[in-house]
């Protein structure tokens, strides 16, 4: 009984490549939309810091640290809670554990603070009205994978 156990054919591993990369640029455009609306005229609230930490993310090149707050606030008769320390989908992170501390001075439990509203995402307000650049390098990345995947089809 003669098993191959290659993995999956040639054609079978660009299609996924290109498909990875063209996702990733996709969510990266995806994010940076979000961010940039999110930015682009948010309303302001009055907001209600419930607590505030430092999370840990394990990277395959180390560790890095995002700040958290959750808050609460009322918009237009209705009550929401809200995470979001910057706009969009794609957090700030920081080398150190100290740096993304430092993001969260002025945000003592209990403080009252000014919360960012997207005007089309009342549930979504964000405390840091500053643009990360997190969205290009995710581009970048899917950018990279799609066209390192067409030079290998195209050299082979």
């Amino acid at each position: 009984m003669d098993v191959n156990f290659d993995g999956p054919s040639g054609t079978i591993r660009i299609v996924a490549a290109l498909l990875v990369g063209l996702g990733t640029m996709g969510y990266g455009a995806y994010s940076y939309t979000a961010q940039s609306s999110a930015l682009a005229s948010p309303e302001t609230v009055d907001a209600t810091i419930e607590s505030t930490s430092v999370e840990t993310i394990d990277k395959r090149h180390g560790t890095a640290y995002a700040p958290q707050a959750s808050f609460e606030y009322s918009y237009q008769g209705d009550s929401y809670t809200s995470s979001n320390v910057y706009p969009g989908p794609l957090s700030k992170d920081f080398g150190s554990k100290a740096d993304a501390m430092a993001q969260l001075d002025g945000y003592e439990t209990g403080d009252t603070v000014t919360a960012y509203i997207p005007s089309d995402s009342p549930g979504n307000a964000f405390l840091k009205h500053e643009r990360s650049n997190k969205p290009l390098f995710v581009i970048g990345f899917g950018g990279i994978l799609t066209v390192g995947t067409l030079l290998s089809v195209f050299r082979s």
